[in-house]
């Protein structure tokens, strides 16, 4: 039986749930989803301290600490990432749990059932969270004894287009991105090829997020075609630049701001383009938003309410402009 996954967007609620049960979770999700971000981000929202150990380079004698004599017995010196303030709280986060060796794993068994290991214990207001890949992502993976998969709660989590659309916009990654994965969805996470030597390359939420950065410094992406293939997959790449071509057949973004509406081709790959492209110019501006929700008329209802949607998601104070309100009434039905 194959275990039901759940949304990026789902894990932060679940989280929410688990550190206030003081539940230590077991994160299970491909390379390059986010599980590290979204653990950091719960901890930066939240206003916890944050401890982030990579289980899969540490050695048993790293996380018990080395032997010491005190009063003529031998005790064991704590290492110093571990949080010693009784008086503080945070969030323990032992990532690539399941890289690790098993002796690092059994290691770990007291501190995530006693929160203690050793002479050291967890400061009580500190929770743990686990992550690490499956076994099919083919990456090094033990498999974890049961006793510890028992004192954990599991959740495996999928990357999806629409939580990372969110992310996309509120961190402004370029528009190349957005609309091309608008466009291909499914192109957001593909497998990695093993057999493919000199380029093993594969598609992730990560990946796409590199990528971005690399976009936002080079224009020319003829230039950079290698760059591109060996950041996201030969694949993807091959379609991504091929759906970059039709920026090209875009009209000019700047001047339907201003009122000028031209007449667009009803072609999904178009469209996609055209609209993460008048995201990305978009300006919190009376004189922007009286355009958009005039252009947005122009469009097939699909993509006129994925605009404004995309918009708000930008700049919240969309949904407090006069014409909003008649916006919705015409198209909220269509708003899931």
């Amino acid at each position: 039986m194959i275990t039901p996954s759940i949304s990026t967007t789902e894990l932060y609620k679940n989280i929410d749930i688990l550190l206030d049960t003081d539940t230590p979770l077991f994160i299970h999700g491909s390379p390059g989803i986010g599980k590290s971000f979204i653990v950091a981000d719960v901890a930066k929202k939240k206003g916890l301290e944050l401890v982030d150990v990579r289980l899969s380079q540490m050695d048993p004698v790293d996380l018990r600490g080395i032997p010491s004599i005190k009063d003529n017995q031998t005790v064991w010196m704590p290492p110093v990432f571990f949080p010693k303030d009784a008086s503080s709280s945070g969030i323990l986060f032992l990532d690539e749990l399941n890289s690790a060796p098993p002796s690092v794993q059994a290691a770990i068994y007291q501190l995530v059932l006693d929160r203690k290991m050793g002479e050291y214990s967890l400061p009580k207001a500190w929770r743990i969270i686990c992550a690490g890949n499956r076994v099919s992502d083919r990456g090094v993976v033990f498999r974890l004894p049961s006793p510890l998969v028992n004192r954990m709660v599991h959740l495996h989590v999928q990357a999806r287009f629409e939580d990372f659309k969110l992310f996309a916009l509120k961190e402004n990654l370029h528009h190349f991105v957005i609309g091309f994965l608008g466009f291909r969805p499914d192109l957001l996470s593909t497998e990695p090829i093993i057999e493919d030597d000199a380029n093993p390359a594969f598609a992730t939420p990560r990946s796409y997020h590199m990528l971005s950065n690399i976009l936002k410094t080079n224009r020319d992406i003829n230039s950079i075609t290698s760059i591109i293939y060996g950041t996201i997959g030969y694949s993807s790449g091959i379609e991504f630049t091929s759906y970059v071509k039709v920026y090209e057949e875009l009209p000019d973004v700047a001047s339907i701001y201003e009122g000028n509406y031209p007449e667009v081709k009803n072609q999904p790959a178009l469209l996609y383009a055209l609209v993460s492209a008048l995201v990305e110019y978009y300006k919190s501006s009376d004189e922007h938003k009286k355009h958009l929700f005039l252009f947005s008329e122009t469009l097939p209802t699909e993509f006129a309410v994925m605009l404004i949607k995309d918009i708000v998601v930008k700049d919240e104070t969309v949904a407090t402009y006069a014409a909003f309100d008649e916006w919705l009434g015409k198209y909220g039905e269509y708003i899931i």
